[in-house]
């Protein structure tokens, strides 16, 4: 079996006393593209920062190609794991010196610079930007001039921190097919954290859920923040401050739920069943998925469902529907 390329073993990370980062074990193959999805404040640019080797966790070890960090040349290290963030920081000069400087400072020869630099602009799709001032330039093409700044170091990994977070739909998509292309022509392991969970789903490989600094083994779809209030009987009331959902018996200090939109029933009136969560709304937006129909009900909370197309049909839904959605609680996922 192969060393995974990067490796996290009992991390954590802690700030101003609380902690943001638990994570008991993670693994990076090599070669391959990993999704980090989760709400702001789960913890995803500080994880990202801590396996650029920016940051030190609190506890823990992170292992590359099965060598413990510190026992590495860091500077080495940094040209190997390359960290992209959100708004990248260009100088305000020409993209061909923003590209140039890590190759310059690193007393690479002019004409080798120069080559290098025309090649990155041609893999990111920006041939002839080389003399184009930064200032100027669109959110689109900032991100491919900061991948291509990357790229011309030749990292082994990339990690991008909501890489089309602003930027058009056709930057959007350009940005995306040139991750592809890294992975698949050049073989970098590509980590990217987003709260976009239908592109993080379009681009990776695998994903991670961080959820409150932790791992979750799920998908977080209708994901609601609240707190524990009361137990009832066998069961927990866990309240958003807009709902009250049914669970099954959690840690008082749980934050979040998560319902899977299949296993949330629609009706047009309340149904005789076991299950403890029954809640009366609206349609409120209606999406074709190919076999599916997914659906958004206004319940206080919205609530992604997905039906089957002839249930669709049969039921005469549409937007501004009243009906009932209904789900069990141990359907819901509680972090």
């Amino acid at each position: 079996m192969d060393t995974p390329q990067l490796e996290i073993q009992a991390l954590t990370k802690i700030y101003d006393g609380k902690q943001v980062l638990d994570i008991p074990h993670l693994v990076i193959n090599k070669g391959t593209i990993y999704g980090v999805i989760g709400p702001n404040g789960a913890g995803k640019t500080t994880l990202l920062s801590i396996l650029a080797i920016l940051v030190p966790p609190t506890s823990g070890n992170i292992l590359f190609d099965g060598v413990d960090v510190t026992e590495l040349d860091q500077h080495a290290l940094r040209r190997q794991i390359t960290l992209i963030l959100q708004n990248p920081l260009l100088f305000t000069t020409t993209v061909e010196k923003n590209i140039a400087y890590g190759l310059r400072v690193r007393g690479i020869g002019k004409q080798e610079r120069t080559a290098r630099v025309k090649e990155c602009l041609r893999f990111v799709g920006l041939e002839g930007f080389e003399k184009r001032k930064t200032i100027g330039l669109s959110g689109g093409e900032l991100q491919r001039v900061a991948i291509a700044r990357a790229l011309a170091l030749n990292p082994t990994v990339l990690l991008l921190d909501e890489p089309t977070a602003n930027v058009d739909r056709a930057s959007v998509d350009l940005v995306e097919q040139i991750l592809r292309d890294l992975n698949n022509s050049l073989g970098i392991t590509i980590i990217i954290a987003s709260h976009d969970m239908n592109q993080v789903y379009r681009l990776s490989d695998e994903v991670v859920h961080l959820i409150d600094g932790r791992l979750t083994r799920a998908p977080a779809a209708n994901l609601l923040r609240g707190r524990v209030v009361s137990q009832n009987g066998d069961l927990f009331l866990f309240d958003t401050g807009k709902l009250r959902v049914a669970v099954l018996p959690v840690k008082p200090e749980a934050t979040h739920v998560s319902i899977p939109p299949e296993d949330i029933i629609v009706s047009h009136n309340p149904i005789a069943t076991s299950a403890r969560n029954s809640f009366a709304g609206k349609i409120s937006q209606v999406s074709d998925e190919g076999e599916s129909v997914r659906l958004v009900v206004d319940v206080g909370e919205k609530l992604q469902v997905t039906i089957t197309k002839r249930s669709f049909a049969e039921m005469e839904l549409n937007v501004a529907s009243p009906v009932y959605v209904t789900f069990k609680s141990s359907s819901v996922e509680v972090f």
